[in-house]
């Protein structure tokens, strides 16, 4: 296993150990929803638990992430915040509305370094990777789409729900969703 490897297996055991309901998101849902993934040096878990749990979960993940007052603070400002283990960051999203109740019903356990661990389903990692309107993220969703993993209307009347329909990341989903895949 890589060292990336072992930190993902050891923060599912550590959540699942103490009953902390989540989903990996990120570069590592997007290889089970992609026909050539992409690397990546974090971490993202969705934890499907509100920021007023923010210490109890610090508290489950191993003791090499470290946090601090100042993480919890911002996690009830934000409702997510950035952690490190050593140089490894990880990118804690605490549940804050319906969306979220939302996803926690759509992960599924898939395979990963000899054991299994819960990731987001397709449609969900579509409407993250669009709030966050990076670049690569845009090249992510269009990566699922041309494979057929995510609901792309689904999706589209997520992002119409939380965003309002004259959002510009509505109007780029609604254009990717126009063009054909390439072969």
């Amino acid at each position: 296993m890589t060292e990336l490897a072992d930190k993902i297996v050891a923060i599912d055991a550590a959540l699942d150990a103490r009953h902390v309901p989540h989903a990996f998101g990120g570069a590592l849902a997007l290889a089970f929803h992609t026909a050539e993934p992409r690397g990546t040096r974090d971490i993202d878990v969705n934890l499907f638990c509100g920021p007023d749990d923010a210490a109890t979960t610090f508290a489950a993940l191993p003791p090499e992430v470290v946090s601090s007052p100042k993480d919890a603070r911002a996690v009830a400002r934000d409702g997510q915040v950035r952690l490190f283990w050593d140089d490894t960051p990880v990118d804690l999203f605490f549940s804050t509305g319906a969306f979220h109740d939302h996803v926690a019903t759509g992960t599924r356990r898939v395979p990963f370094a000899g054991t299994t661990i819960p990731i987001l389903g397709a449609t969900d990692l579509v409407v993250f990777k669009a709030f966050f309107d990076r670049t690569k993220d845009w090249a992510d969703i269009e990566a699922m789409l041309e494979v057929g993993t995510p609901d792309a209307h689904e999706a589209l009347g997520w992002l119409v729900e939380l965003l309002g329909p004259t959002d510009h990341r509505v109007d780029r989903l609604r254009a990717l969703m126009r063009t054909p895949p390439t072969p």
